[in-house]
């Protein structure tokens, strides 16, 4: 036997973060193809790319705006795994198959039902709705291959939730037009809350993270509202009129597998662009809301009617001007 093969083999793993750790890599925004460099203050670098000739031009100045989700998604798992083979997992299999930089695992205390050996909330950079659509096949491959293979469940224990954080830039170009489609949103999801756990996959005995707000969204100012944090649509980093402010959907609950995640996301896409031309009457008016939704979306709102939320007169006048679109 060779002595250099006495030698002891060490590994450093992959582990899971701390909660609202920062790792050392560099904030992005994820495009449909590429990504745009962001400073610490998630303020968008310039952006400088060459003609076919090899001359440089601007292609996306300092500190423009952006529409963009993030998401944290909160996983627990079942079986003999623990902590710091789960980072490994995550790094080295799971994550792996998204573009790099784009997910970072924290610790959540919230997690850890009874059954679990571990658990991790999946949090993302920034993602427009462009890219989030274009890596569908990634996110079905982590649901449907890869949590079911590792013993990994969003779903399984009612524990887990799925947070989605909008920029406020996705509700209009202007401060005033930002302010009232937010609103909107507010006042839509806590008007129709019971229907909004069924479409976003919430249960309806399990909110106490994301309770009902019940504050008046016509007159609520959003440069200085009380912000509580525990609330289905949370405010809390909104920045006043900051076009790269963010609000927090937290009613959306743990996703069992591809379909139900890439449904959810459906849901709220139509219901972030919807808010912005729905006028504060229809706001109470269902039909109104879902409107030319996909079919995705109205596969939703045939689960909201098995379960007794929608009446079938309503359902049926969405039917008609529903959207086909062709998403894996």
């Amino acid at each position: 036997m060779r002595e250099e093969t006495k030698t002891e083999k060490t590994a450093t793993l992959a582990s899971v973060g701390c909660y609202h750790s920062t790792p050392n890599v560099p904030h992005k925004l994820f495009t449909s193809d590429r990504f745009i460099p962001l400073d610490d203050n998630y303020v968008a670098e310039e952006v400088r790319r060459k003609t076919a000739d090899g001359r440089e031009y601007v292609a996306r100045p300092a500190g423009m705006p952006f529409k963009g989700y993030g998401l944290e998604v909160e996983t627990e798992v079942f079986g003999s795994m623990q902590d710091n083979v789960y980072g490994e997992v995550l790094d080295k299999i799971i994550l792996a198959h998204f573009p790099k930089d784009l997910w970072k695992a924290e610790h959540d205390a919230s997690l850890g039902a009874y059954g679990t050996t571990c658990s991790a909330e999946l949090v993302t950079q920034i993602m427009t709705k462009e890219f989030i659509r274009n890596h569908y096949a990634e996110f079905k491959l982590m649901f449907n291959t890869y949590f079911p293979a590792f013993n990994i469940s969003c779903a399984q224990s009612g524990n887990c939730g799925m947070h989605v954080n909008v920029s406020n830039y996705c509700f209009g170009q202007t401060h005033e037009k930002r302010d009232t489609a937010i609103r909107k949103l507010h006042y839509i999801i806590n008007q129709h809350f019971d229907l909004f756990c069924v479409l976003l996959m919430r249960s309806r005995t399990n909110t106490s993270y994301c309770k009902r707000d019940r504050r008046d969204s016509r007159t609520i100012t959003l440069q200085n509202v009380h912000r509580d944090r525990y609330v289905a649509v949370n405010f809390e980093h909104c920045h006043e009129a900051s076009e790269n402010g963010r609000v927090e959907i937290r009613i959306v609950g743990g996703q069992k597998n591809f379909a139900s995640f890439r449904n959810t996301m459906e849901v709220v896409f139509h219901i972030v662009e919807r808010v912005k031309s729905l006028s504060w009457k229809d706001c109470d008016n269902v039909t109104a809301i879902f409107k030319g939704c996909n079919q995705y979306v109205f596969d939703r709102l045939s689960l909201a009617m098995r379960e007794s939320l929608l009446d079938l007169t309503t359902y049926e006048s969405i039917r008609p001007t529903i959207k086909t679109v062709s998403y894996l």
